[in-house]
């Protein structure tokens, strides 16, 4: 009897404690084994470096991940998105028990521009189709399109045999393709705007009375009230796309960003929404926990430019030396540099790789505090959009006095005189003497040394012969 109380008081203590898979797993040591997705990827959203993997290049259906493309090529190819789309019967027709949709009813009227954001947040397949023959005409012309695009981007496993991701044998792709997609998209300004959205209301309009629309990552992207979902929330995240059928299981591709770190992730075939979340969270910890961010003027500031400054005045203390500040010209433009925890060498590194400058004058006196010196130009990875800085003094230059012209200045001054033959003048005149003067008192001079050697050696010569005959 006390053998058994014992056994159960120990069953009982066991219970009382916590017991989390999840939460013995430490970001900085993030296994495979860790993930309950089955296929996964974290990569540098600026670079594309790849973080962290499992089973990325499996082949996966990605279902409704497969709208991230659609979605981004109704946005670039879609010309005017504020015009009117009609519903067609062809849009409607979808061989599925059980599909997401917006819905849309045939003949109803539609802006392209809110067709493609409530076809994200819904994730409706009738919203896909409908997008695809607005783009295209026909839902196969846009799936060749959306290959097309793949190839392009860089895709080498991904196949699109429809533009909603519902299931087909031949509809598939895998984590790392995902990745690249979903870092093209995210270049896009306008799509960074949608895969942020959760949130859509249809307008009312020539069929119905609109309706309210909710993603399913909502709990993901902002805090939630009810207390079991309050753990999938993720500050930092961005959002993007979530999907799902039987044979895809749960997927989700995130971006996220943290002081000047961006990350996307892709998790494919897990058990449930939540699970997809929290393996997001584990890799989103992973990537932040392990990279930092710098930017080209904090890179700068450590080590500025000095250039040395000719024709400075002798009581210039610095003898010319002069350090130049920078200035971003676009505030907003971003130019993070990401690297590894402790190889802070590497983003100099990245910087003197990335960068280059002119000059826009010349590195001579006088120069006043505060003038441009030059434009520095930084090209960051993976953008052909350059970033632009001026170089700007940092104090003032007085010039020396009575300083001859350099030769610059003469040949500057030369170009320019409309006169090339200057007027006549005593100066003149004895200016172009002075050469002719020199050669006639070095032959002179050359002449009478010759002869002093020569009557020399002839006395010289006379003396010996007489010597000889005597």
């Amino acid at each position: 009897m006390k053998k058994a109380i014992a056994i159960l008081l120990s069953l009982m203590l066991c219970l009382a404690l916590p017991c989390s898979a999840e939460d013995t797993n430490k970001s900085e040591d993030l296994k495979p084994s860790d993930l309950r997705s089955e296929s996964a990827i974290l990569i540098n959203a600026d670079t594309g470096e790849v973080l962290f993997e499992k089973d990325a290049d499996v082949l996966r259906y990605p279902a409704s991940t497969t709208k991230i493309m659609t979605l981004l090529l109704a946005i670039t190819m879609g010309g005017d998105l504020d015009r009117t789309i009609i519903t067609s019967q062809g849009a409607l027709d979808i061989q599925d028990e059980n599909p997401a949709l917006i819905p849309l009813e045939v003949g109803q009227e539609i802006s392209l521009r809110d067709l493609i954001a409530a076809t994200k947040v819904s994730s409706g397949n009738d919203g896909a189709n409908l997008i695809a023959e607005a783009i295209s005409g026909t839902q196969q012309g846009f799936v060749a399109l959306m290959n097309e695009a793949a190839q392009k981007y860089g895709c080498t496993s991904t196949n699109f045999t429809n533009a909603h991701g519902l299931h087909n044998e031949y509809h598939i792709s895998t984590a790392r393709d995902l990745a690249i997609i979903a870092r093209e998209a995210m270049k896009n300004e306008a799509f960074r705007e949608l895969a942020s959205l959760t949130k859509f209301t249809v307008k009312s309009n020539n069929k119905n009375q609109g309706k309210n629309l909710l993603s399913k990552d909502d709990i993901f992207l902002h805090p939630s009230t009810v207390e079991e979902e309050i753990a999938y929330y993720y500050p930092d995240a961005i959002g993007i796309k979530t999907g799902y059928h039987s044979n895809a299981g749960y997927c989700y591709v995130g971006a996220a960003k943290r002081e000047g770190v961006s990350l996307i992730s892709v998790t494919l075939k897990s058990t449930s929404y939540r699970r997809c979340f929290t393996d997001t969270i584990k890799l989103f910890d992973y990537g932040f926990s392990h990279f930092v961010s710098t930017s080209i003027e904090e890179i700068y500031k450590k080590n500025p430019m000095a250039i040395d400054i000719s024709s400075f005045a002798l009581d210039d203390e610095a003898l010319g030396r002069l350090e130049l500040s920078l200035h971003k010209l676009d505030p907003l433009a971003d130019d993070h540099l990401v690297y590894p925890k402790g190889e802070e060498d590497t983003s100099l590194l990245n910087y003197n790789r990335y960068t280059q400058f002119e000059f826009t004058r010349p590195l001579e006196a006088p120069i006043a505090a505060g003038e441009v010196i030059g434009i520095l130009t930084y090209i960051p990875v993976g953008s052909d959009k350059p970033i632009e800085y001026e170089l700007i003094a940092s104090r003032s230059v007085n010039r020396r006095l009575a300083i001859a012209p350099t030769l610059d200045e003469i040949r500057q001054y030369a170009e320019t005189d409309p006169n090339p033959f200057p007027p006549f003048s005593v100066e003149l005149l004895f200016i172009l003497s002075l050469p002719v003067l020199a050669v006639a008192i070095i032959s002179h001079l050359l002449y009478k040394l010759f002869t002093r050697k020569r009557k020399l050696k002839y006395k010289q010569k006379r003396r010996y012969t007489t010597r000889y005959y005597r």
